[in-house]
Order: C-alpha cells, then structure tokens, then sequence
C-alpha cells in the first residue's frame, strides 16, 4: 500500500468527505466552524463533532472546545489530496467523457473513495 492508498485504509470514505468539506470551507470564508461544516454535508452538529475528534485524533486537525477548527500541516496536505483527486476525476468524467456536472459530482464523490492510485495517475496524465 503506499501513498494515498494508505489515506484511505486510514480514514474511510466519510471522514475524506470530512476533509474536503472542511477545505472548502476555509477556503470560501476562512474559517471553518462545526455549525457550517453540518449545514454544508447536510449532518448534524454531533456527527461532526464526532468526525473531528477523530480527526484531532489521527493528528489532521486542531480546535479549541466549541472553537474554528484548524488544519494541522498535514491535515491540509491530506485534504488537497483528496481535493484534488475529486476535483480531477470530477473533470475527466465531465471534460473527456460528456458526463452531465450534475452526475460528474455525484460520481465523482463515490469513484475517488473506490479508485486505485495507478488508476487516478492515468486519468490525471490522460491526454487527448
């Protein structure tokens, strides 16, 4: 396993999820705070509280109780990752293959979870 490979292992689909939101959002206003965090994945406010201690666990987030969360070093590292894997897979299914935007998202959201990483290369490198 290597790389990004790994992330997953670690992580799982919905805390990925966690960390694009979270990227997002202090990228649109930033800051990120647990109430915009829930209105913005459509959850609720303990879940996220749950997905963030986990993410202060494994060392990818910092937060004072009640307080804006912040990205470690490698916490934001991790999160454009897996942005960017989203952002490129999301284009290559719209761009390349004249996928809708509206499924291109959707299906973007599931493939970068399931996607090996020699398989994400090649859609990144592909070349009309």
């Amino acid at each position: 396993i290597k790389g990004i490979e790994v992330i997953k292992v670690i992580l799982g689909e919905s805390l990925e999820d966690y960390l694009e939101t979270l990227l997002i959002l202090d990228n649109e206003n930033g800051k990120i705070r647990c109430v915009d965090v829930a209105k913005k994945m459509d959850v609720s406010k303990p879940s996220v509280n749950k997905a963030m201690n986990v993410l202060k666990e494994k060392g990818l987030v910092q937060q004072e109780t009640y307080g804006d969360i912040h990205f470690t070093p490698e916490g934001r590292e991790l999160a454009v990752k897996v942005y960017q894997r989203h952002t490129t897979i999301r284009s290559f299914l719209e761009d390349v293959l004249g996928v809708a935007p509206e499924t291109a998202e959707e299906e973007a959201c599931h493939i970068e979870h399931v996607i090996s990483e020699d398989t994400f290369q090649k859609i990144k490198n592909f070349k009309r």
